[in-house]
C-alpha cells in the first residue's frame, strides 16, 4: 500500500513539475516531430499575453505525451514552450508542419530583445515567416552557441488543432521534405488526370455518372490538396485565406457528389429504395454543413465533417455490398474502393478524436486512401462502361436479327400478296370476260324477241294482220316472252350479287311445300311438252336456309330440266334424309349426251348460250347463280351424269339442328 502511495505521489509530482526536455539542434539532428520534447499550457480564456504565461510556466505547463500534439476542437489558446541548444553554424528553423492553424504567434528572446512574428492560415505572409503548406520560422542566430534558448508559440484555431512541430538546420531540412513533396506531386497528378479524363468521357457519352465522379474528384482534390495538405498558397494569399475560412464548402460538395455518383452507379432507385432514402438524408446533412460553413461556423462544421464523412462512407460501402448481392456485377470494384476509403476515414476520425495516436503518416491516410479509392472507382466505371457496351451490342444484334426476321416476313408477305393480287387480277379478267360475254348474249338474245314483238305490233297497227293471225303469232312468241322473263329475273339477281355481297338470311320453311308450289307454276310448260314431274317428298321436309335463294335455285334447275327433257319424258324431284341434312336432287333424261354442253354444266366459270329441245334459249347465267346461292347456304351443287340421266343435287340442314350459315 505504501508503495502505491509513493508511486502516486511521484507521478503527481512529475506531472506538475515536469521538466522540459532541451532539444539539441545541429547537423546530426533528425528531421522529426518534437511533441514529446515540448511543454504546453492551455489558456482557456485565450486572453493571456507572453508575460503572464511566462509567470505561469513553472507549475502550469504540461509535458507533451506524443510526437504530434493533438489538442482537439477547442476555443482555447495553447502556449508551447520549446527549449533548445544551438549547435550548428548554418541557418536554423522552426517548422509548424501544418497549414490549417489560423493563428500562430512566435516569440523568442535575443540579445536585442523579444522577437515576435505572426503567421496563420487566415493571415497574409509576413517577413521572417515562410508560409507555404506549413509555417517556417527563421531562428535568430546567436554567437553564444551552447546556451539554452526558449521559443514560445501561441496557437489558436477554429478547427481541430493538430500541432506537428519540427526543428531543422539547412543541412537536414531539404532532404526531409523532398520525399514528401514527390509523393504529393504524384497524388495531385493522379487527381488531375482522373478529373480531365472523366470530364471528357461525360461530354462524349453524356452519362451523368461521369459528371458526378468528376465533381467528386475535383471537390475532393480542392479539399485535400489545398486545405488538408496546404497547397492553396500556390494560388496566392487571398485564395489561401478563402480556402481556410470555408474548407467545408468543398467537403460538402465532395460528399454530395459521391452520394449522387453512388446512387447513379448502383441504380439504387430500383435496387434499394430504402438505401436511396438514406442517401437523401445524408445529402440533407451535407447541405446543413455547407450552410454552417458558409456563414462562418467553421468549428461546428469541422465536428459535423467528421460525423458526416464517417456515416457517409459506411452507408456508401453498405449500399455497394447490397447492390453486388442483387446482381450488380460492376459493384465489385466499387465495394473494394469504398472499403479503402472507409478504413481511411475511420482511421483519420479516430486519430482526430485522440483515440489513435496521430503520426506523420496519418496525414497521408487521406491522399493515399482517396487515390486508391478513385482509381478503383475508375475501374468500376470502366467495367460499367464495358457492360453498357456489351448490352448495347447485344441489343444491336437482337435488333439486326429482328430486322432480318422482319425482312423475311415482309418478303413472304409481299410474295403472298403478289400471288393473291395475281389471282385477283386473273379473277377480274375472267369476270370481265364473263361480263362482256353475258352482255353480248343479252344484247342479242333479248333484242331478238323484242324485235319480233315490235314487228307484230307494227303489222297490227298497219291493219295487215287479222285477229286469228295476231293470236297465232302471239302464241308463238309466248315462249320468247317466258325466256325473257326468266332471263331478266336471273339478271336482276346476278346484278344484285355483283353490286353487294351475297347475304344469306336463313329461316325455317317447308321445302316440300315450296317444290309443290313450283310444280304448279311450271305445269303449263310441262303440259305443252307432255312432261311428267315425279316429286318424292318425305314427311319431314323442314329445312333451315334462305327461302328466296333456294326458290331461285329450284326454279332454275326445274326450268333447265324442262328445257332439256324430250317430249313425253319424266323429270324427277326427290328429297331424301342424309343424317342431319336433306338432300335435294333434280334429275331429267336428255335426248343424247352429245347434245349436252358438259363443259358449261360442270365448269363454274363457263357461260355459254344453250338451246332446249323446243329451241328454248338460255344464256348460262342460271347455273352460275345456283352455285353461288347453294354455296351461301352451306352446301355445294353437284352435277352427276349417268348415261342420258343428268342430276343436280345439293343438301340443306334439317331444322332439328340449327346451323349458322356464313354469307
Amino acid at each position: 500500500m505504501r508503495c502505491l502511495i509513493l508511486l502516486f505521489i511521484l507521478f503527481g509530482y512529475t506531472n506538475i513539475f515536469a521538466s522540459d526536455q532541451t532539444i539539441r539542434l545541429d547537423s546530426t539532428a533528425s528531421y522529426r516531430n518534437l511533441g514529446k520534447s515540448i511543454s504546453y499550457f492551455e489558456d482557456k480564456s485565450a486572453k493571456l499575453n507572453l508575460t503572464q504565461v511566462q509567470a505561469l510556466s513553472r507549475g502550469q505547463f504540461k509535458q507533451g505525451q506524443t510526437n504530434i500534439l493533438n489538442f482537439g476542437n477547442s476555443k482555447s489558446a495553447f502556449w508551447l514552450k520549446i527549449d533548445y541548444v544551438s549547435g550548428s553554424a548554418s541557418n536554423e528553423y522552426l517548422i509548424v508542419d501544418i497549414s490549417s492553424i489560423e493563428n500562430v504567434d512566435f516569440y523568442t528572446h535575443t540579445s536585442k530583445g523579444i522577437i515576435h512574428r505572426t503567421a496563420g492560415s487566415i493571415h497574409k505572409s509576413e517577413r521572417g515567416v515562410i508560409t507555404t503548406n506549413n509555417f517556417l520560422f527563421d531562428l535568430p542566430r546567436d554567437t553564444q552557441s551552447q546556451i539554452t534558448k526558449t521559443i514560445w508559440l501561441r496557437l489558436k484555431t477554429n478547427n481541430i488543432l493538430i500541432v506537428p512541430v519540427k526543428m531543422a538546420t539547412s543541412e537536414n531540412f531539404i532532404p526531409g521534405i523532398s520525399i514528401k513533396k514527390n509523393l504529393e506531386a504524384m497524388y495531385i497528378g493522379v487527381l488531375l488526370t482522373l478529373f480531365l479524363f472523366n470530364t471528357f468521357l461525360y461530354f462524349s457519352i453524356k452519362d451523368s455518372a461521369y459528371l458526378y465522379y468528376s465533381i467528386y474528384v475535383i471537390s475532393m482534390a480542392i479539399y485535400v490538396v489545398t486545405y488538408l495538405r496546404g497547397y492553396s498558397y500556390v494560388l496566392g494569399d487571398n485564395f489561401r485565406i478563402f480556402i481556410n475560412h470555408y474548407p467545408h464548402l468543398f467537403l460538402s460538395v465532395s460528399v454530395i457528389s459521391s452520394i449522387l455518383f453512388s446512387a447513379k452507379f448502383l441504380n439504387l432507385r430500383k435496387l434499394s429504395p430504402k438505401l436511396n432514402r438514406t442517401y437523401q438524408l445524408v445529402i440533407a446533412c451535407c447541405l446543413l454543413m455547407f450552410f454552417f460553413s458558409l456563414i462562418g461556423f467553421k468549428s461546428f462544421s469541422s465536428t459535423m465533417a467528421q460525423l458526416i464523412t464517417l456515416i457517409a462512407s459506411v452507408v456508401i460501402w453498405i449500399s455497394g455490398v447490397v447492390a453486388y448481392q442483387k446482381g450488380h456485377r460492376a459493384a465489385k470494384y466499387y465495394v473494394l474502393a469504398w472499403t479503402f476509403m472507409s478504413v481511411t476515414i475511420v482511421a483519420v476520425v479516430l486519430s482526430l478524436a485522440n483515440i489513435l495516436s496521430f503520426q506523420d503518416y496519418t496525414f497521408d491516410f487521406v491522399p493515399v486512401g482517396s487515390t486508391i479509392e478513385l482509381l478503383l472507382l475508375a475501374f468500376a466505371l470502366g467495367d460499367r462502361y464495358r457492360t453498357i457496351l456489351s448490352n448495347e451490342q447485344l441489343v444491336r444484334d437482337e435488333n439486326y436479327l429482328l430486322i432480318q426476321t422482319q425482312n423475311q416476313r415482309l418478303e413472304k408477305l409481299v410474295t403472298d400478296r403478289t400471288l393473291k393480287l395475281s389471282d385477283t387480277i386473273v379473277q377480274l379478267k375472267a369476270s370481265n370476260a364473263v361480263k362482256n360475254k353475258l352482255f353480248s348474249i343479252i344484247a342479242h338474245d333479248l333484242r331478238s324477241p323484242f324485235n319480233s314483238l315490235m314487228s307484230i305490233f307494227s303489222l297490227k297497227e298497219m291493219n295487215l294482220l287479222s285477229f286469228d293471225e295476231l293470236k297465232m303469232l302471239l302464241n308463238e312468241n309466248k315462249k320468247n316472252i317466258d325466256t325473257i322473263h326468266n332471263t331478266l329475273n336471273n339478271l336482276l339477281y346476278w346484278a344484285k350479287s355483283q353490286m353487294e355481297a351475297v347475304k344469306t338470311t336463313p329461316t325455317t320453311f317447308n321445302l316440300g311445300t315450296l317444290i309443290e308450289d313450283l310444280t304448279l307454276v311450271y305445269a303449263p310448260l310441262t303440259q305443252m311438252k307432255g312432261i311428267n314431274i315425279d316429286v318424292q317428298i318425305p314427311e319431314q321436309s323442314l329445312v333451315y336456309a334462305d327461302e328466296n335463294q333456294i326458290q331461285l335455285v329450284l326454279r332454275n334447275l326445274i326450268d333447265n330440266a324442262i328445257k332439256f327433257t324430250p317430249f313425253s319424258h319424266t323429270i324427277s324431284i326427290s328429297l331424301s334424309h342424309k343424317k342431319e341434312h336433306l338432300q335435294i336432287c333434280v334429275s331429267n333424261t336428255v335426248s343424247s349426251t352429245n347434245e349436252l354442253n358438259i363443259e358449261g354444266i360442270t365448269n363454274p366459270d363457263s357461260h355459254e348460250s344453250t338451246y332446249g329441245t323446243s329451241h328454248e334459249k338460255g344464256i348460262g347465267l342460271g347455273l352460275h347463280l345456283c352455285r353461288e346461292y347453294v354455296k351461301g347456304n352451306g352446301s355445294k351443287l353437284q352435277v352427276k351424269i349417268n348415261d342420258r340421266l343428268v342430276s343436280f343435287c345439293f343438301e340443306l340442314p334439317l331444322v332439328q339442328q340449327t346451323n349458322t350459315i356464313l354469307a
